[in-house]
């Protein structure tokens, strides 16, 4: 019994994965561009917390005012490599409705921090993103005044 050897089935399929590949390469890069932006939003969606975190800190103190603490909250962004140009920073005392300086004890303090996502996004993403996107980050704090203490400074003598 004589076997026959299968004739070369190889010599038709060279280079067939370097078709393929150069086929799937611009879907795969689109993906892991879709990944990095994803995941560079949330990178500055936690700056943005942070940020509004220290503003909140700061302002329950009762020591800084409104505008000192939406500084401090800038600062901090451009420590952390943000643009400010267009970041809106809001310090409100929710329960007096006043300047933060003159909060009362256990008085809610919200601070909020927004950027525009143009402001952190790639040029191309301004064609799927709209136009009018923001990215918010907010920390709700309550003020740590001390209450003010009497002193009796007339003692008895015994």
């Amino acid at each position: 019994m004589k076997m026959r050897l299968r004739p070369n089935t190889q010599v038709g399929r060279r280079g067939v994965a370097a078709v393929e590949f150069a086929v799937v390469l611009p879907l795969l890069l689109l993906v892991l561009a879709g990944l990095w932006e994803v995941g560079d939003m949330v990178r500055v969606q936690q700056m943005l917390s942070n940020a509004a975190r220290v503003g909140g800190r700061q302002a329950s103190t009762g020591l800084n005012t409104n505008a000192q603490v939406q500084q401090s909250v800038t600062q901090y962004l451009q420590n952390a490599g943000l643009t400010t140009t267009n970041v809106v920073v809001t310090v409100v005392d929710v329960t007096s409705g006043g300047d933060v300086s003159n909060a009362q004890q256990l008085d809610q303090i919200d601070v909020t921090v927004t950027i525009p996502f143009k402001d952190v996004a790639w040029d191309a993403l301004a064609y799927v993103v709209p136009a009018n996107s923001i990215i918010t980050g907010s920390a709700t704090w309550y003020s740590m005044v001390d209450l003010p203490v009497t002193v009796n400074t007339s003692l008895p003598i015994q």
